[in-house]
């Protein structure tokens, strides 16, 4: 009964950490609104990602409780704040707030589920991490029917039960294996992967609305990319636990050929599909680097997921719009090369 608590905690947990990276982009027009604030947006911004960094570090060590269960506790005080803000300034309270909770969470929310099933662990990490890909779509539509305040305080109280649920959750098992070498190659494909995945939800709609596509179709190709993504991991988990890198080459060969197709303009709209072949690596790679060398190397794991995901994307600010589809592509050959290394 206790495996089916903490797997169902854990799952919300992960739900959660979808809502916090997709919530700022989808409310920042009512902060706008509300606050007056343009510029201003960026110390947000910084305030989440120094939160983060330092829960990820928090959650490298042993204990999980009470840390995971306050981390969740964290969460729901930072969703409370976004909702009953009257300044800008204590928005980016919250915003620390919730970078703190989410590096507690993401790392631990993953680690659990791999520790408690560790026969099963490539299986159940894709499928738990099915929650995140559905906060990240969910949000952007709740808020288009609830107002910000009553969305986020409604999942200030599913922070408050998966911390129940989380309760008690055991110590971790181990830290770090015996001998445990050769992590680079897997932080590398981590980021590059983060890279990738965020480069596309970033400038894949951009992309289209060059080439003439509206807004309102734009978006919702946007939203069928982060649903593929869930449903690669929910549809292939099973199959990619066969044989993982094997499995991950394949897709990445995949996922190459639809963006490939991209480079032609009438096959554009495409891109969301890549999301399926994409959509099992990263909890792979994390089932990987956890049974082979241990709870501690999962930070670094999640720092370069952080680092990718923000740098990349970064970049490609730099390329010409006509560039874009290449840069897809020249990530996924890179990203195909460096899982190719792995053993």
């Amino acid at each position: 009964m206790a495996l089916v608590r903490f797997f169902w905690g854990s799952f919300l947990s992960l739900f959660l950490v979808g809502v916090i990276v997709a919530a700022p982009g989808a409310v920042l027009p009512y902060w706008r609104a509300e606050f007056g604030v343009e510029e201003e947006v960026f110390f947000f911004f910084i305030a989440l990602f120094l939160g983060l960094v330092l829960g990820i570090r928090l959650a490298q060590g042993k204990n999980r409780q009470p840390l995971f269960p306050m981390a969740l506790m964290l969460v729901a005080l930072g969703l409370v704040l976004l909702a009953l803000a009257p300044s800008f300034t204590l928005l980016v309270a919250a915003g620390f707030a919730l970078g703190l909770g989410e590096g507690v969470t993401n790392l631990h929310g993953n680690s659990l589920v791999g520790e408690l099933f560790p026969t099963q662990r490539v299986q159940l990490l894709n499928r738990v991490n099915v929650a995140f890909g559905l906060g990240a779509v969910a949000t952007p539509l709740l808020l288009l029917l609830l107002s910000p305040r009553v969305f986020f305080l409604f999942f200030a109280l599913l922070a408050l039960i998966a911390a129940a649920l989380v309760w008690q959750a055991p110590s971790v098992r181990t830290l770090r294996t015996q001998g445990g070498r050769g992590q680079l190659p897997f932080l590398l494909a981590a980021f590059v992967y983060t890279g990738l995945e965020g480069s596309l939800a970033t400038w894949g709609r951009v992309h289209l609305e060059h080439l003439g596509y509206g807004l309102a179709l734009g978006g919702g190709l946007l939203s069928l990319y982060w649903g593929f993504l869930a449903l690669g991991r929910l549809l292939l988990a099973q199959r990619v636990a066969e044989a993982p890198l094997l499995w991950l080459r394949r897709l990445l060969l995949l996922a190459l050929g639809v963006l490939g197709l991209g480079l032609l303009p009438q096959a554009a709209a495409l891109f969301p599909t890549a999301g399926v072949f994409l959509g099992p690596l990263f909890a792979t790679l994390f089932a990987l680097v956890q049974a082979r060398f241990g709870h501690q190397a999962l930070g670094g794991l999640l720092y370069a997921g952080a680092a990718g995901s923000t740098l990349v994307p970064a970049l490609f600010a730099h390329l010409p719009q006509e560039g874009l589809p290449l840069g897809f592509v020249a990530l996924a050959l890179l990203l195909y090369a460096l899982v190719s290394l792995l053993r």
